[in-house]
């Protein structure tokens, strides 16, 4: 508005049609800005809606686990892990668990960081000793890479350590009797030897007294059992 004053100072007329010039050219200056923000406005509400589009696909992805761990000693959990390899959700299937959910925070962290979290918290609460078995079961679509990745801990190297894998429907009929599908493979992998052994038995067992009952039984049918998983040593003390 001041650089249309300005450039009117010099021309020679009355005010009265020096103030209506005015009056017009400011009117033909408001349409001209209104025009050019009109779809100024429209491509920034484009842009802020294929944003939020984008955001909510995107968070939506970054929620979903693509893949599972679950980790036992006598707390049972499960860990689901999303394809940036970090958790996003954390389950506890027994009241050891539970208490070491309520003391550490796992979600939103790499999941290998997460792991080291945990147990480092289960070892400062008693939960993981010297003569402890911990036992990792993995669901996913690259066992082997997570396997390495699980290998690589010092956790690993300290105590005793078994890593399986499984699948989704063992992971379906372990929750539906409440267990973690870590230690319901172990169940599984025990009723081979022992037909008398109940879901409901193993839920007060620890993973070392599981895999005890395991050699006991193959030891004492001579190992014949068939074992429908894959698995890995670790540790210091274990002997097959």
């Amino acid at each position: 508005m001041n650089a249309i004053k300005k450039s009117m100072s010099g021309i020679r007329a009355t005010e009265d049609l020096k103030k209506n010039t005015l009056q017009y050219l400011l009117k033909k200056q408001e349409k001209k800005t209104v025009h050019r923000s009109i779809p100024v406005l429209k491509y920034a509400l484009a842009a802020a809606c294929l944003l939020l589009l984008i955001g909510t696909g995107g968070y939506s992805v970054y929620r979903q686990p693509v893949s599972y761990i679950s980790i036992d000693v006598n707390p049972s959990l499960e860990i689901g892990i999303n394809r940036f390899g970090r958790v996003v959700t954390a389950e506890a299937y027994n009241e050891d668990g539970q208490d070491l959910l309520l003391n550490v925070s796992l979600r939103n962290i790499p999941y290998i960081q997460a792991i080291n979290k945990l147990l480092e918290e289960e070892a400062s609460l008693g939960f993981l000793k010297d003569d402890s078995l911990l036992v990792f079961t993995v669901i996913t679509a690259n066992s082997y890479s997570m396997i390495e990745e699980l290998s690589a801990i010092e956790f690993y190297r300290d105590y005793e350590t078994l890593i399986y894998s499984s699948d989704a429907h063992c992971m379906e009929e372990a929750h539906r009797h409440e267990m973690s599908f870590g230690k319901y493979r172990a169940y599984q992998e025990l009723s081979l030897y022992d037909e008398s052994i109940t879901v409901e038995a193993c839920h007060d067992m620890t993973m070392g007294e599981i895999h005890n009952r395991i050699e006991t039984c193959a030891g004492h049918q001579g190992g014949n059992g068939s074992q429908h998983h894959e698995e890995h040593h670790g540790g210091t003390n274990h002997t097959n």
